[in-house]
């Protein structure tokens, strides 16, 4: 709801570029941010997340950039001692500013509407997902929750109960999807179709896109803008449903452990960022194919390690964070 209210308000307003800011995407709706996270740095505590998460802050502006809280289970819920309930409490006290997004695996009506009375009373704002990534839950791991059918069922029972509340319009229902599995590991019984409907009760899908290990050297050249968005924008086309970038980010192809020297200096690597942000605040400029498609809602780029101890973060090049820390004080998370 609260993206729905958000993108009704900005589209089509001019908002002026900060110095070192590309011209050529503005205007723009989009908001830019940095995913905290503990995944591949040990240990994968709540203190560990607390001092990555103010390192980013600072780094990046001393600014909102969201906080993303990840739980295996149920939707947690502040009162819960281990690390995500910590951290939502922690969020609520020492950064109510921030908007708080929320992955967690398991359905439990009860805690949504316990979470969204919390929401209420402070004042907070969130993004709800269910099975983040969802292809890779059920065709890869075979977790009943992420069958597509389950899925579906999910978002338009937490939709009614959503839209039944008092917090409704500081909570938006997000849909996230793996790039990775549309792109590299598609069959009809996982595309997108499976997980997206007419009349979708999501007020956004965002997609998750990384160049993996590998795919950058065989393609001689980082992700495309139109690698990345074809299918937020094959959605669009066929839904009208609004589009993030929910996790972003590659391994510099330096030949420092990598699988590629092709770009030594990391200068490649700075100006596909650039270059990515860039399409995302202004799909049309990809092709003729993006015309009339809207601006991201957000990009939030992975600023972590990932499981295998890859760094996947702008920290590679100085250069790219400079250019991300614009984007992200000028047009922050909020």
């Amino acid at each position: 709801m609260y993206v729905r209210q958000l993108l009704a308000v900005l589209v089509g307003l001019t908002i002026a570029t900060s110095p070192g800011v590309s011209a050529q995407a503005a205007p723009t709706t989009t908001m830019f941010g940095v995913i905290s996270s503990t995944l591949g740095c040990p240990p994968d505590s709540f203190a560990e997340y607390v001092r990555v998460y103010q390192a980013h802050r600072a780094r990046y502006g001393g600014g909102p950039i969201g906080i993303r809280i990840f739980a295996q289970g149920r939707l947690p819920l502040p009162t819960d001692t281990d690390k995500a309930g910590s951290l939502l409490a922690w969020a609520a006290e020492k950064h109510p500013e921030e908007a708080i997004t929320i992955s967690h695996k398991v359905r439990d009506d009860a805690r949504l509407r316990t979470l969204l009375a919390w929401v209420q009373v402070k004042k907070l704002r969130v993004s709800i997902i269910y099975c983040h990534e969802a292809q890779i839950h059920w065709f890869d791991f075979g977790d009943e929750n992420g069958k597509p059918d389950t899925f579906r069922k999910v978002y338009r029972a937490y939709r009614k109960i959503i839209a039944a509340h008092p917090a409704r319009p500081r909570v938006t229902l997000e849909k996230n999807l793996l790039w990775w599995s549309q792109r590299y590991d598609h069959t009809p019984e996982n595309d997108w179709h499976r997980f997206i409907e007419r009349n979708d009760p999501a007020d956004l899908v965002s997609w998750d896109t990384y160049s993996f290990p590998g795919m950058p050297t065989g393609q001689g050249h980082y992700a495309t803008p139109d690698d990345f968005f074809r299918y937020a924008r094959d959605v669009w086309k066929e839904f009208r449903l609004p589009w993030a970038v929910g996790e972003i980010g590659t391994v510099v192809q330096d030949g420092t452990g990598t699988d590629g020297n092709w770009d030594p200096s990391g200068a490649k690597f700075a100006t596909w960022v650039r270059q990515i942000t860039d399409a995302a605040r202004n799909p049309s400029s990809i092709d003729a194919s993006y015309a009339g498609m809207p601006p991201a809602i957000f990009v939030k780029w992975w600023g972590a390690l990932d499981a295998q101890n890859r760094d996947l973060s702008l920290e590679q090049n100085p250069g790219a964070v400079t250019y991300y820390r614009r984007l992200v004080k000028t047009f922050p998370i909020v």
